[in-house]
């Protein structure tokens, strides 16, 4: 599922930065910084696929040139706090190949030159790691627009105040109306939405879907900050992360009794009317390593982590404890919600047999009571329900667990990145020592990092997931099968037994009783 992020940020000489150190860096090149005469080399890092310039028609043919650009876009500006340049950094969905990524990527340049006439610097960035997903682009703009003369006046409607703000919603939805697009024209059915979940959540009740809005309407986390972050690293409980605790656990059980209220009473929380079985097998084919999908209307939650199962994480039971004191009838619907939510995430499992007979059995038990002989079928069945169910979680943890080390790893190298182009050695305002300090401290973060989430691929490598794959596959048919061959539950018969015949007129005694 595409991923949407777009963030803003400024660089500023009052912070000690450098427009000319932040291209270098980003860019991979070695670039002057004619202002200072230091020198910045980034030739030699990893991680950068493509860098190109994108200016107006009509800009110098010298502001395509990197070493020429940058070194102007600093001249130009005179004072000693000056925000010399602008970053916007967008994340690049990882359906599209590399070249349908470049090309998104200088397609979005394209559109932030034209509405606002700087010259930009966009550099694409791989993933840290070998399969990775992050993959995104830095666009590096100057502060000022660029004409046939050279730099002119400033893009002050992208400051701050109200005129900032609405400029910055246009680049959101510029952003990824452009990413969409992209993603149409490759065939692929993800799209981005960069509206907020309460914009979301409203848009959601007009169209008539109180269940996918009141999942859109969550409460959001947070936001840690510097100190936050710096005392959870060391292992210190902080008030942000046990409020942030607090917030996603009462998420996920307004979630999970959404759920439950939905199954209750009948709801179809379906899936889309163009998401049939045929949809969900060529989906599956195009992207092998989609994580299963719960659908609530045309809302998608990644990985099977969406639906929770508090019997089995609570201990209460599981394949090698049933509960044996519970009735027909509590089997038949724990089978039957199990089946429900396995449906939701696996489209494509052909268990229709399976809830046919489940339904079946259930009439039976309603209308004629529980009977030794359907208990433990129908207990039988619940469980391998739920071993496929188990199945299910475990393939989409290891999915889950991969993205989010890859999240927490970007938030590192990100770190990482910006203290070392933001505060190059030479001209520091810290100490030598200190300077060492503050760099380690990220480097440190970043090596523990990419450990976890070595760690985490490790355990969901292709092989592993096929694997898994095929286990599921397996243990579904074998269910489907052996429903297939159970025995169907009809209406008992009922033996007549014949009447005693009873006595006549005729034969009736006509005296009193003989004493």
């Amino acid at each position: 599922m595409a991923i949407y992020h777009t963030s803003v940020k400024t660089f500023s000489r009052a912070r000690g930065q450098s427009a000319v150190a932040a291209a270098a860096y980003r860019g991979g090149l070695r670039l002057k910084d004619f202002q200072t005469g230091q020198v910045h080399d980034y030739q030699r890092r990893s991680g950068v696929v493509a860098s190109r310039c994108v200016v107006p028609p009509g800009a110098p043919p010298w502001a395509l040139i990197p070493g020429e650009l940058w070194p102007a876009v600093e001249a130009a500006e005179r004072r000693k706090d000056a925000t010399i340049a602008r970053e916007f950094e967008v994340s690049l969905p990882h359906e599209l190949d590399a070249e349908q990524r470049s090309e998104l990527a200088w397609a979005i340049a394209e559109v932030l030159v034209e509405r606002y006439g700087f010259a930009v610097q966009a550099s694409i960035h791989a993933p840290a790691i070998p399969d990775g997903l992050n993959h995104h682009v830095h666009i590096l703009a100057s502060t000022r627009r660029i004409t046939e003369q050279g730099f002119c006046d400033k893009t002050k409607e992208l400051d701050g105040g109200p005129t900032g703000r609405i400029e910055v919603e246009w680049v959101r939805e510029a952003v990824a109306s452009t990413i969409n697009s992209h993603l149409e024209a490759a065939g692929i059915r993800s799209r981005v939405d960069h509206r907020s979940l309460e914009e979301q959540s409203q848009m959601a009740l007009l169209e008539g879907d109180p269940l996918r809005a009141t999942l859109l309407s969550r409460e959001p986390t947070r936001h840690q900050g510097k100190v936050a972050t710096a005392l959870a690293r060391k292992g210190q409980a902080t008030h942000v992360e046990e409020t942030n605790l607090s917030i996603q656990q009462e998420n996920e059980e307004e979630f999970e009794s959404l759920l439950q209220d939905a199954v209750a009473e009948g709801r179809a929380i379906g899936l889309p009317p163009t998401h049939d079985h045929r949809a969900a097998l060529a989906e599956r084919a195009k992207q092998k390593s989609d994580a299963p999908v719960l659908v609530v209307g045309d809302l998608k939650i990644e990985g099977v982590m969406g639906i929770r199962l508090p019997p089995i994480e609570n201990g209460v039971w599981g394949p090698e404890r049933p509960p044996r004191h519970w009735s027909c009838l509590e089997w038949i619907d724990v089978a039957l919600r199990d089946l429900w939510e396995i449906t939701q995430a696996r489209a494509d499992l052909a268990l229709g047999v399976v809830r046919e007979w489940l339904a079946g059995v259930r009439r039976h038990v309603v209308r004629f009571g529980d009977t030794v002989q359907a208990r433990p079928l129908v207990a039988s069945v619940a469980v391998k329900i739920r071993t496929l169910k188990q199945a299910l979680l475990r393939r989409g943890r290891r999915e889950s667990a991969v993205r989010r080390a890859d999240r927490l790893h970007h938030m590192a190298q990100q770190q990482w990145e910006g203290f070392n182009a933001d505060h190059p050695r030479e001209g520091s305002q810290w100490s030598p020592k200190e300077w060492a300090k503050r760099r380690g401290r990220r480097l440190a973060v970043l090596e523990m990092r990419s450990i976890e989430l070595a760690k985490a691929q490790e355990r969901a490598t292709q092989p592993a997931l096929d694997a898994a794959e095929r286990d599921i596959l397996q243990q579904a048919s074998e269910l489907a099968q052996s429903c297939g061959e159970l025995p169907a539950f009809v209406a008992p018969s009922v033996r007549r037994v014949p009447e005693v015949p009873r006595p006549g007129p005729a034969s009736r005694p006509s005296g009193p009783p003989t004493r």
